[in-house]
């Protein structure tokens, strides 16, 4: 996969999801009560289709959120994001974590249908990665010493959110490009097999993404 194509579709992604949460009218039932914080409950109208009872409260709907995440080539590797919500169905967030050398960026995220539990959503994450001095590497009796100078990735990413309270759960697959070239160079004296070059290029940025992580609303 071409990486200036990932990383320019990330980019319109970012822009096009801000603008258009910028622009998106709340409708009656899904507004964010304007009463000072702490004294507002917000409840979501039922949806007649569930035969959910009159009253309840299937979605609720915060202001914002903290989510810790775990994976495979996650933005953040193990982090934590937080995310403000422009709109019931739009956030834009901020995240730091550690992977493969520390990690932070921002990103934002599209509900398909956040007045429900269950929601799959789209997302964005433009993500710098520090840099890696002198990490030994051994795979079938050979070692290579390599370093990994500071680099950048865009992160095109879908899943699920299943949030039927205040604390909820998430599933992500999706993509990392880098922007820009190879970050990894190897110690004098270290020639690497092309099964070790493979593992190395494994471990750095870049790639395929599968996470996992616990999400929890702020605010109503």
């Amino acid at each position: 996969m071409n990486r200036y194509a990932i990383a320019g579709a990330a980019a319109l992604l970012l822009t096009a999801i801000i603008t258009k949460a910028q622009d998106v009218p709340r409708e009656p039932n899904a507004q964010y009560p304007s009463r000072p914080r702490g004294d507002a409950r917000f409840e979501a109208q039922p949806n007649a289709r569930s035969g959910d009872r009159s009253g309840s409260d299937p979605a609720p709907l915060y202001r914002s959120s903290i989510a810790l995440e775990l994976g495979w080539n996650a933005p953040y590797g193990f982090g934590i994001t937080y995310g403000y919500n422009v709109s019931p169905a739009f956030d834009v967030n901020a995240g730091v974590g550690i992977g493969v050398g520390g990690k932070i960026g921002v990103g934002a995220r599209y509900y398909f249908r956040p007045n429900r539990p269950f929601t799959p959503y789209l997302g964005v994450n433009l993500v710098r990665t520090g840099r890696l001095n002198n990490v030994e590497v051994e795979l079938d009796s050979e070692q290579v010493t390599y370093s990994m100078r500071p680099s950048a990735t865009a992160h095109l990413r879908g899943g699920i959110r299943w949030q039927p309270g205040r604390v909820g759960l998430l599933a992500t697959i999706g993509y990392a490009s880098r922007l820009g070239g190879d970050p990894v160079t190897y110690a004098p004296g270290s020639y690497p097999s092309p099964s070790m070059h493979d593992l190395v290029q494994t471990i750095s940025p870049g790639g395929g993404e599968f996470s996992v992580g616990i999400v929890i609303g702020l605010g109503r």
